[in-house]
Order: C-alpha cells, then sequence, then structure tokens
C-alpha cells in the first residue's frame, strides 16, 4: 500500500526539480537589486544631508570669525565646499546662502547660512537626473560676537 501512494505522487506531477534556478533568478532580479538600489541611494542621501549640516556650521563659524565681508564669503565657501568633499561630494556654486541681520559682521548680530540643493540620485542618467532629485537643505544661525570689531566691507 505505501508503495503505491509513492508511485502514485510520482505520477501526479509532485516534483519540483529545477525550480530554484528560476526562482532565484526572479527573486534577484525582482526584489534583491532594486532592494540594494534603495540602500545605496539612501547611504548617498544620508551623506548628503551630514554633509548639508557640516558644511552649514563650517561656513558658519569661519565667517563669524572673519573681519572682512568679502573675505568672509570666500572663506565660508571654502569651507563649505571641503567639507563637501569630505563626503565625496561637490558643493555647487549656488547652494550657500549667508543672510546677515541686522547686516553683516556687526557685534550682537547674527548670521543665517542656509545650504539648498537638489541631489540627483546615484547611477541614474543625466537625461532622468534632471526629474528625479532629492532636496537637501540645512541651515542654522551663528551669533557674532558682542566684543569683537565691526566687520570691513
Amino acid at each position: 500500500m505505501r508503495q503505491r501512494l509513492f508511485r502514485w505522487r510520482d505520477r501526479i506531477g509532485n516534483r519540483c526539480d529545477g525550480a530554484a534556478i528560476p526562482e532565484f533568478i526572479v527573486v534577484s532580479v525582482g526584489i534583491l537589486i532594486p532592494l540594494g538600489y534603495l540602500v545605496v541611494a539612501l547611504a548617498q542621501v544620508l551623506g548628503a544631508h551630514a554633509a548639508a549640516q557640516h558644511s552649514v556650521r563650517e561656513a558658519g563659524r569661519v565667517f563669524v570669525r572673519d573681519i572682512a565681508i568679502q573675505a568672509g564669503h570666500w572663506r565660508a565657501h571654502q569651507a563649505a565646499a571641503i567639507a563637501f568633499s569630505d563626503r565625496g561630494l561637490q558643493l555647487p556654486e549656488q547652494a550657500l546662502h549667508l543672510d546677515c541681520q541686522p547686516s553683516c559682521l556687526v557685534p550682537g548680530g547674527s548670521v543665517r547660512v542656509t545650504v539648498d540643493w537638489d541631489m540627483p540620485l546615484p547611477w541614474l542618467p543625466d537625461s532622468l537626473s534632471s526629474f528625479v532629485s532629492v532636496p537637501i537643505s540645512a541651515s542654522e544661525e551663528f551669533a557674532v560676537d558682542t566684543y569683537r570689531p565691526a566687520g570691513v566691507s
């Protein structure tokens, strides 16, 4: 009786010979590759956000310690670019903004430093990267020391 039962199962076609390879291909192509891309893209976005935060902090610190406003702008942009390059990124030219209240480098005043840019996702062609990007922004306000000489234009 038991022998009959095994023969009956073999006749029905209950075998799964060779099904592992197509299943692996479907799972790897359909799930693992997009999941891997999402992990890499998320890591790039988080790195860009950290670079933006770091560049804002460094640019603000450099700017409020400078005496001349134009030199302070130049040094702030250089500090922000170095902070971005530490993460392997390049700071876009118009991404860094310095907003002074009431005016730049006045003792007791404040400076708001902002980085705004649209980061393209990794490994996308240039034609698609203009449509698909992640907005990255960071902002911080810095106080100009009260006991310092006023800045020179």
